[in-house]
C-alpha cells in the first residue's frame, strides 16, 4: 500500500510512518511531504493508493483537482471547528480524524482501503492446491519463506464473511486463500516469524472490530510435508479452542496433555450433588464444575460432556421434585443446555450456562419457599386431613409434598402448632375415630383402619390414654347419650304438638 501524508509536524510524520509500517505490510510505501505546494505533483509521480491530509495545510483551489482523482482521502485536523469538517466533506473524505490521531481507528480505517494496484497482493483460489488437499497428494509443500495457517470463526456462519475480509486485506504482500465450510487456509509469503506474528495477531484483533467476531489462528510449525497433512496438524491444534477458548494464535507443535476422566457420577458424586441442590449450596456446585475448567488440566472432551449429562440428570430430578419443568421459561433453558453440552465448542461457556441456570433453579426455589413459608404449617395440616386414613402419612411425606425437608417442616410445625407433627396426627386420627364411634356402628377394627391405623391393639391403648376410656366404653355411652337425646327431643316434640 501507499499512503501520502500531509502534515506539518515531522515528529507526526515520522510517528504514524513507524506505527503504519509496524502494524500493516512491511513493504508499505510511505512518503511525507509539509505543505501543499507540491501535493498534486507529488500524487501524479507517487501515485497512492491513500492520502492523508491535513485540513489547515490544504488551500480551497484544490479541492476540485483532488476529488478528480478518486483516491481515498482520510482528513486530519488540530481544529474541530465545522470549517475543517465542511473541507473534509468537500473534498470528500471518508474520515475526518481530530488530533491526537487515534491510531488504532487510523488503522482499521486504511485496512478497508483496497489498493489500486492488485496485482499479486491476493491470490485466491489455487486449483492445484486443492487438488492437494481434497486429492491427499503426497507431494511435499515447500515451507521456504512462505508460512501456512488455518482460520476458524467462533461462529461458523461468519465464515464466508471472514474470507471476503481477508481478500481485500492489505496486510500481506501476497496471500493464497482456500475458504472451506467452516474454515479457512491461508499461505502467506513472509519474510521473517517476528512480523508473521504480527501479522496475524492484527488479523485478529481487527476481525473482531470488523465483523464482531472471535478468531483462532493454527499457524503451522512442523517440518515440511503434504498439504493434507499440515491442515490435519493444524485442524487439531483448533481443537484446543474446547480448552482455550478463541482470540489464540495456536502453534501446530504445542500439544496439551489429556487426562481421562470418568466420565459417570459415583454414588457419592450424585449424593453430593443432589445435598448441593437441595440446600442450596451454589458455592460447592461452583467447586464441582469449575475443576473441569482448570488451566493445568485437560479432560478428554469426550469424557466432559459425558460426565455434564451425567451432573444434568440430577438436576433434571431435582426439577421434577419442584415440578420446575412444568414452567416452559426453565424447561427451554434445560433443553438448551442440554444442547449446549453435546455441541458447544468451549467448555468454560458450558460451563458457565451451568452455573447461571442451577443459580436461577436455586432462586426461584428460595423466593418461593420465602413467600410461603408462613403457610407450610397450615398446608401440612390441610394434607394431614386429606390423607389421614393413609398408613403410610407421615413426616417426610408431606415434607416432600411441601418441597421441602423433613427436618425443617418439623421444627416450623412444632412452633407454629405448639406440638410435634407426629403427635398431631395421632390426635386428628384418635378425633376422626371418636366421630366415627358416635356416629356410625362400624367396629373398633374397622374403625381403627379408617383413621390410619395398622394394628388395632395399638389403636386401642392410645384412644385410652388420649379420651381416658376404651374405643368400646366410648362408643357405648356416646350412643347412649344419642339415644337418650333423640328420644327428649321425639317426646318433647310430640307433647307439643298434642297441645
Amino acid at each position: 500500500m501507499k499512503i501520502l501524508m500531509m502534515e506539518r509536524d515531522l515528529a507526526e510524520l515520522k510517528g504514524i510512518e513507524w506505527f503504519l509500517k509496524n502494524y500493516l505490510s512491511h513493504d508499505l510505501e510511505f512518503l511525507a511531504i509539509t505543505d501543499a505546494q507540491s501535493l498534486i505533483e507529488e500524487i501524479d509521480l507517487f501515485k497512492p493508493d491513500v492520502l492523508l491530509l491535513e485540513m489547515e495545510l490544504l488551500p480551497a483551489q484544490l479541492d476540485q483537482a483532488l476529488t478528480q482523482y478518486k483516491i481515498p482521502i482520510i482528513a486530519l485536523t488540530a481544529e474541530p471547528l465545522f470549517q475543517q469538517a465542511m473541507k473534509a466533506i468537500r473534498i470528500r473524505a471518508m474520515n475526518l480524524f481530530v488530533k491526537p490521531i487515534p491510531l488504532e481507528q487510523l488503522k482499521t480505517a486504511l485496512m478497508s482501503i483496497q489498493p489500486q494496484a492488485e496485482n499479486d497482493v491476493v491470490v485466491i483460489q489455487n486449483s492445484s492446491l486443492y487438488d492437494d488437499l481434497f486429492l491427499q497428494s503426497e507431494r511435499r509443500f515447500s515451507l521456504d519463506h512462505q508460512s501456512f495457517f488455518l482460520i476458524e470463526c467462533a461462529q461458523f456462519q461468519n465464515n464466508l464473511k471472514l474470507y471476503e475480509w481477508l481478500s481485500d486485506l492489505p496486510i500481506f504482500d501476497n496471500l493464497t486463500l482456500l475458504p472451506l465450510q467452516n474454515r479457512i487456509i491461508g499461505i502467506a509469503q513472509i519474510e521473517d516469524d517476528l512480523q508473521l506474528s504480527k501479522q496475524l495477531r492484527l488479523i485478529m484483533l481487527e476481525s473482531r472490530k470488523s465483523f464482531e467476531d472471535e478468531i483462532n489462528i493454527a499457524l503451522y510449525t512442523g517440518i515440511e510435508a503434504n498439504l493434507l497433512t499440515m491442515y490435519q496438524s493444524c485442524k487439531k491444534a483448533l481443537s484446543r479452542r474446547f480448552y482455550e477458548g478463541y482470540s489464540h494464535i495456536l502453534k501446530s507443535s504445542d500439544s496439551l496433555q489429556i487426562v481421562r476422566l470418568d466420565p459417570l457420577l459415583t454414588p457419592d458424586e450424585q449424593q453430593l450433588w443432589i445435598d448441593s441442590l437441595e440446600d442450596g449450596d451454589l458455592a460447592t456446585v461452583k467447586t464441582l464444575l469449575y475443576r473441569l475448567t482448570k488451566s493445568t488440566t485437560h479432560y478428554n472432551q469426550d469424557d466432559v460432556r459425558i460426565h455434564l449429562t451425567s451432573i444434568i440428570a440430577q438436576i433434571r430430578r431435582y426439577m421434577m421434585k419442584y415440578q420446575l419443568q412444568q414452567l416452559s421459561h426453565f424447561e427451554v433453558k434445560y433443553r438448551n443446555l442440554f444442547h449446549l453440552i453435546l455441541e458447544h465448542p468451549i467448555l468454560y461457556a458450558i460451563v458457565q450456562e451451568f452455573v447461571l441456570f442451577i443459580q436461577q433453579l436455586m432462586d426461584h426455589i428460595q423466593n418461593a419457599q420465602k413467600q410461603s413459608k408462613a403457610d407450610y404449617a397450615e398446608l401440612a395440616v390441610t394434607y394431614i386431613e386429606q390423607h389421614f386414613q393413609d398408613p403410610e402419612l407421615s413426616l417426610p411425606v408431606v415434607a416432600e409434598q411441601l418441597n421441602i425437608s423433613a427436618n425443617y417442616l418439623s421444627n416450623f410445625f412444632s412452633r407454629k402448632r405448639g406440638i410435634p407433627f407426629k403427635k398431631f396426627v395421632q390426635q386428628y386420627r384418635l378425633q376422626r375415630a371418636a366421630e366415627l364411634l358416635m356416629t356410625t356402628e362400624h367396629t373398633i377394627s374397622t374403625i381403627s383402619e379408617l383413621v390410619g391405623f395398622t394394628d388395632h391393639n395399638y389403636f386401642t391403648k392410645v384412644f385410652r390414654a388420649y379420651f381416658q376410656s376404651t374405643p368400646y366404653k366410648y362408643g357405648s355411652v356416646s350412643n347412649v347419650g344419642v339415644n337418650e337425646i333423640g328420644f327428649s327431643i321425639s317426646f318433647t316434640f310430640f307433647n307439643s304438638a298434642q297441645m
